[in-house]
């Protein structure tokens, strides 16, 4: 229905959803989250394909494959740390209690928001060294 609106009307539409399987499905970009601030931004295919921020490999990982050779072969992040209260969220950068990449710069500053690769954009201080 999204996409027949979208096609019909020209919309443009922003949809929230915790399902990556649906958003993968209707979207055409992607925004990532992690306590209210955005980490990663691309098209679908890019965030599916080659995600950069800890927290996106780590959601991308849950995504149920139903291809089981893929599926197999899929190895699958648990994140471990504190998870941070939105009420009191954390100094720096807000995945850095969960991130296993973390380090002293995460903790003193937010991560600039900057463009990685041609229209990918991701907030992490050290998306560089680990991608």
């Amino acid at each position: 229905m999204f996409e027949d609106l979208q096609q019909k009307l020209g919309l443009t539409y922003l949809f929230i959803a915790h399902d990556l399987l649906v958003v993968r499905h209707i979207s055409s970009r992607i925004a990532v989250m992690y306590l209210g601030k955005m980490v990663e931004l691309a098209s679908t295919d890019e965030i599916c394909d080659h995600p950069l921020h800890p927290y996106t490999k780590a959601l991308m990982s849950a995504v149920p494959m139903p291809d089981p050779n893929v599926a197999k072969n899929n190895k699958r992040i648990s994140l471990k740390g504190e998870i941070p209260s939105p009420l009191n969220a954390p100094s720096g950068c807000p995945f850095r209690t969960r991130c296993p990449y973390a380090c002293d710069k995460c903790a003193e500053s937010m991560p600039e928001f900057k463009e990685a690769a041609p229209n990918h954009f991701v907030a992490c201080h050290r998306a560089d060294e680990i991608n």
